[in-house]
């Protein structure tokens, strides 16, 4: 782990590392089952929700770099003390890292469910969790380069396991996706509020800038970032809408590998059950980057050893993910940080953003009567 107010230049990284870091935390459990819930929103139109938010999130990560570069390339903790004053800024920064750990508390829940949902039913909870956090553990201990080519084999996971969902087409009735625009304003956005728990995780670009070093090229790979991710689901919920029926659609709780389930091989009946094994190589570096994240936080305000933070945090993820027995208590939870992630990820930086200006404007404006 590394000092995260005097971080040596050995762990600043080249802008176009952004293409891999940003999706590995957008890009994790919440592609299993995302379709149903646009789908019951926003219908067959489901797919413009999904563009809908990729714009929202395109212009959000603009705002977002350019509250950093106006606030002398700081990162979100620094940021807030400079906006709100120490008191208040460090009592926000602890807000954010509850929703970080929280976050992560859903990821490991989420995933464990797909496992013993396709794979494994009898699983213990409690292992699968440990063998989460542990390497969890061992990665963030590494520092972020270790985040970092974990997310380059993730991004090439990812890529590669999208070819597959070529296959469903075969199966596809294009007559789903019409008539365009059968629904109104208000449910089309409903459907990219539904996005938020799916697509967010792209607020890491505000810990991970200070630490790139070529920062007049952070923006461009960002939003190529954000721009693959965004294709990505996409594809995938244009797959689904034409694939499933109408009906079909708002119960299907595991759309993206019930997809995956109709792909058979020879050597191979299930291959549901290798990709879903394989997609903890994809949901970790994202898990990892949190907790990058949060031991960043804890040092910077409380002084706390990092390497017992680390392990304090994998205790309270791994308790709190075996307290989610049922199906309702896990939608729950992703319900809850759903919204919060709207709020956190949308919302929030917005609110940055013109506090930034508004401080410059004042800063100017009493600089000229001063004069």
């Amino acid at each position: 782990m590394t000092n995260p107010e005097h971080t040596p230049a050995k762990y600043h990284f080249k802008a176009y590392m952004l293409l891999f870091l940003i999706p590995s935390v957008q890009i994790g459990v919440g592609i299993f089952g995302f379709q149903r819930y646009i789908y019951k929103e926003s219908g067959h139109d489901a797919w413009i929700s999904v563009i809908l938010a990729g714009i929202v999130t395109h212009i959000v990560m603009w705002m977002m770099i350019t509250t950093m570069k106006k606030n002398n390339d700081d990162d979100l903790y620094d940021i807030h003390c400079t906006l709100f004053g120490k008191w208040i800024g460090n009592a926000l920064s602890v807000v954010i890292m509850l929703y970080f750990i929280t976050n992560m508390t859903a990821i490991v829940r989420t995933y464990i469910e797909a496992v013993q949902s396709w794979i494994f039913p009898d699983f213990p909870t409690w292992l699968l969790g440990l063998i989460l956090v542990v390497l969890m553990v061992y990665g963030s201990l590494g520092g972020i380069r270790v985040v970092l080519q974990l997310s380059f084999i993730s991004f090439i996971m990812i890529a590669a396991t999208t070819i597959l969902f070529y296959y469903p087409l075969q199966y596809a009735d294009w007559r789903r996706l019409l008539p365009v625009y059968d629904t109104t304003v208000q449910h089309l956005v409903a459907g990219a509020m539904k996005m938020g728990f799916t697509i967010a995780g792209f607020e890491v670009i505000f810990f991970l800038y200070t630490l790139v070093k070529d920062k007049d090229k952070a923006l461009r790979y960002a939003q190529g970032s954000i721009l693959f991710s965004n294709l990505l689901y996409l594809i995938i919920m244009v797959i689904s809408i034409v694939y499933f029926s109408e009906n079909q659609m708002p119960k299907t709780i595991w759309g993206s590998i019930n997809l995956l389930k109709i792909i058979k091989y020879p050597f191979l009946e299930r291959i549901e059950f290798i990709a879903i094994p394989f997609w903890m190589f994809v949901v970790l570096p994202g898990f990892m980057m949190l907790a990058w994240i949060l031991v960043r936080g804890t040092t910077r305000i409380f002084k706390w050893n990092q390497k017992l933070t680390i392990y304090g945090i994998a205790a309270v993820v791994l308790i709190a993910s075996t307290c989610f027995q049922n199906r309702r208590q896990i939608d729950q939870l992703n319900d809850y940080i759903g919204q919060y992630s709207v709020v956190i990820s949308y919302y929030y930086p917005c609110l940055l953003f013109i506090m930034t200006y508004v401080r410059q404007w004042w800063k100017d404006h009493k600089g000229s009567k001063e004069s």
